[in-house]
């Protein structure tokens, strides 16, 4: 829904932990003109579908999300400043199908947004 249109990723490097994706951001997606034009910043609903979708790349997988925990905006993310940002990822698969999605977006120093989400896989 929103990779490769509002972002795209770059660079994928395999972790201890699980795995880091490099993404840059559509500073012209229509999102930004709403949120805020002139000064825009990625909303918190759109963080939260990123980074579904970057778990869904890693799992190959398609899942909903069931939860957010603990969601913290640490400092905003503005793509006019930050147009390519990290995104940590650490999965975690429950006995019960959901999968526990741990996350952290920095662009090197700078911690934007931290949370954690369970996914639950759709049924077909």
């Amino acid at each position: 829904m929103l990779k490769d249109d509002f972002f795209e990723i770059k660079g994928i490097t395999e972790t201890v932990k699980g795995r880091t994706y490099r993404i840059v951001l559509n500073v012209l997606h229509p999102v930004f003109r709403a949120h805020f034009a002139g000064s825009p910043i990625v909303p918190g609903a759109c963080i939260a579908q990123m980074i579904k979708e970057l778990a869904e790349d890693y799992l190959s997988a398609p899942f909903f999300i069931a939860a957010i925990k603990n969601m913290k905006f640490l400092k905003v993310i503005n793509p006019l400043e930050n147009p390519g940002v990290s995104v940590q990822l650490a999965c975690t698969v429950q006995e019960n199908e959901s999968v526990c999605v741990s996350f952290v977006i920095n662009d090197g120093d700078a911690v934007f947004s931290k949370a954690i989400l369970i996914l639950n896989p759709v049924k077909k």
